[in-house]
């Protein structure tokens, strides 16, 4: 049976130029575990996978499915990250399949449980033409560096929410990458928050190849301390009549920075197309560090394509207010971080996932005021 030389295919790549876009703000060097990108770490360590309903039962027709690779990849793929990825899993990947007309009445808990020097997991999600899918993907631990790799492929009419959320330990390395496909009829609707890690990068990519796909990408980040996280993301209308937005709101404290790259392609046959994106930056103190630098590239000639982004302080008289209140200065700032950042995803389709999102907010900025 053949497989694909997955190592191979990833020395296949050169080291990306720090003037290269995607590696201008977190070198490829300073992302890799051995710092040296001619090596691929051994001894990779794969999480703990749990695949529930967000009740804890257990799915009846849905499992993980574990496989190996044994074709190419999407023409959007995250070339460089989604690769070595693929290297440290041997080739191995975990696989949710949802079957055609299937609509599940709760969502799904992924709970990946990460630790050791450095850990990987490729997951594949299939939303099959009709169905419809809620996922939360849940990564914690103490690992030192850990990869993320994930791919799907979303047939016509199917409807797909996902909440990511990073809680890893505070000195921990996370690579994130990601490539969707969506088809005709497609909503997908995705949210992300970044809480842990110490130095974090992802490349998450959308590929809308067919016509109606509306497609939201909401994303919230907490950065304190000495906390780096770089975001870039790539979204392509290869097709016309369909609609996709990016938000993102980032919190900076102490020393922390954030880099948001968003490039919006619109190719020459993606007519009425309506895109945007709008990334705002909140600052806590004078350390903190905000890049947000959204780009368009628009081949069509009839469409809506707009981007924004802003870098701001506290309002002053915000934290007067509250802490007129009885509240601390840190009570108060928590506050205030709670509710810039939940407002990212006041219009997202899932109560039961945003609800699961500030259940962890909410216990994090606690952590931090009793420490």
């Amino acid at each position: 049976m053949f497989f694909l030389d997955v190592a191979g295919l990833y020395l296949e790549h050169s080291e990306p130029s720090n003037s290269e876009h995607l590696w201008r703000y977190t070198p490829w060097k300073k992302i890799h575990p051995l710092g040296v990108h001619s090596k691929i770490p051994q001894d990779v360590i794969f999480p703990k996978a749990k695949l529930s309903f967000l009740d804890g039962t257990k799915p009846e027709n849905i499992s993980l499915e574990k496989s190996q690779l044994k074709e190419g990849f999407s023409e959007n793929d995250p070339e460089l990250s989604a690769s070595f990825i693929r290297a440290l899993c041997d080739g191995n990947y975990y696989k949710i399949s949802i079957p055609k007309n299937m609509v599940l009445d709760q969502p799904l808990l992924l709970e990946l449980t990460v630790s050791g020097y450095v850990s990987a997991f490729h997951l594949v999600i299939e939303n099959l033409s009709n169905s419809k899918l809620e996922l939360i993907t849940s990564i914690q631990g103490d690992a030192e560096w850990f990869g993320l790799l994930r791919e799907g492929n979303l047939e016509h009419n199917s409807n797909f929410s996902d909440l990511l959320v990073n809680q890893m330990s505070v000195e921990s390395s996370l690579l994130r990458a990601e490539n969707f496909t969506l088809d005709d009829g497609v909503e997908m609707n995705s949210a992300t928050l970044s809480l842990g890690g110490l130095k974090c990068k992802s490349d998450i990519r959308a590929l809308i190849q067919g016509k109606g796909v509306n497609y939201n990408q909401k994303i919230a980040i907490h950065g304190v301390e000495k906390r780096s996280d770089d975001i870039h993301l790539r979204i392509i209308h290869d097709s016309g009549n369909s609609n996709s937005r990016v938000i993102a709101h980032t919190i900076c404290d102490d020393s922390s920075k954030n880099t948001t790259t968003g490039k919006l392609i619109i190719n020459e046959g993606a007519q009425n197309t309506d895109a945007g994106q709008k990334f705002l930056n909140l600052l806590l103190s004078e350390g903190a560090k905000a890049n947000s630098i959204p780009e368009l590239e628009v081949l069509a000639n009839d469409v809506l394509a707009s981007h924004g982004a802003s870098s701001a302080p506290i309002n002053n008289e915000q934290l007067f207010y509250l802490r007129s209140r009885g509240l601390n200065l840190e009570e108060a700032k928590a506050l205030i971080v709670e509710g810039f950042l939940m407002s990212v995803f006041d219009d997202f389709p899932s109560k039961k996932l945003i609800e699961w999102a500030q259940a962890r907010l909410l216990v994090h900025l606690e952590c931090r005021l009793v420490a």
